[in-house]
């Protein structure tokens, strides 16, 4: 099972630091880890930095991979994949990335499962251009996960999920890297479905990482009013799932 973990990573954009230092435990395969902070905190940065789309300073540790698997996949917040493609043929496109281009059978009945799992199957031969933005998000969540990858980077994977949608795809995310021993990092705005769904969560502001360490222990009412400027409770729910609270006033 896949262990990954960052050591003082960084990133420039010409002459700018936009990321500065991050540094990480070991992240277990088989569990998901929140990446939250504010908008253009370095979320986005970080990933690509993690997934080796961009160069820095710093090092990323992996441990326990598997020979000829695909270590690191990231999904971006907008793929841009080709509108003429149908579902189907994108999905497959990303399946023999880097393969060859003869086409089993077991390839075939995989991605078939996948549309399947994530309720899309009658979208299959619909072109991309066709899907509101929900469903093109969906079709990036099978490209990633028909890749088999040890390690998976979602910048924000439910950003145009109805909430319905939103339960549904991280409920089987957390159920799929716990069967498979994927390790799941995913950016999100929404704190309860971090507390809810992630077992580790990484805070960034303004290109550092300000902590890092169980879910329960990093979101907490001094992290709400000093990240993200807000006055908030943390409580627990009826089945003693801690959520967040936010009060009327913004500081």
């Amino acid at each position: 099972m896949v262990s990954i973990a960052v050591e003082q990573l960084g990133a420039k954009y010409g002459k700018q630091t936009v990321l500065a230092n991050v540094t990480t435990g070991m992240l277990k395969g088989g569990s998901m880890t929140a990446v939250i902070g504010p908008n253009a905190a370095g979320k986005s940065t970080l990933f690509k930095r993690i997934a080796g789309l961009i160069s820095g300073p710093g090092l990323v540790h992996l441990s326990d991979t598997v020979k000829g698997s695909e270590t690191i996949c990231y999904m971006p917040q907008d793929t841009g994949a080709n509108a003429v493609l149908t579902v189907y043929e994108s999905v497959l496109l990303a399946a023999k990335q880097g393969s060859s281009l003869k086409v089993h059978d077991s390839e075939l009945r995989e991605i078939d499962r996948i549309l399947a799992a994530l309720r899309i199957q009658a979208l299959a031969f619909k072109s991309l251009g066709e899907l509101s933005g929900g469903q093109r998000q969906l079709v990036s969540i099978a490209q990633a996960l028909v890749r088999n990858p040890e390690v998976l980077l979602m910048d924000e994977p439910t950003s145009a999920l109805d909430l319905f949608r939103q339960v549904e795809v991280l409920g089987f995310m957390k159920e799929l890297s716990s069967r498979s021993g994927m390790a799941v990092l995913i950016a999100l705005h929404d704190l309860n479905h971090a507390l809810r769904y992630c077992e580790q969560t990484i805070v960034i502001a303004d290109g550092a990482m300000i902590v890092s360490g169980p879910t329960e222990d990093v979101i907490s009412e001094d992290l709400l009013r000093d990240v993200y400027r807000v006055n908030a409770r943390i409580e627990a729910c009826s089945k003693g799932r801690p959520i967040v609270i936010i009060d009327d006033s913004i500081l």
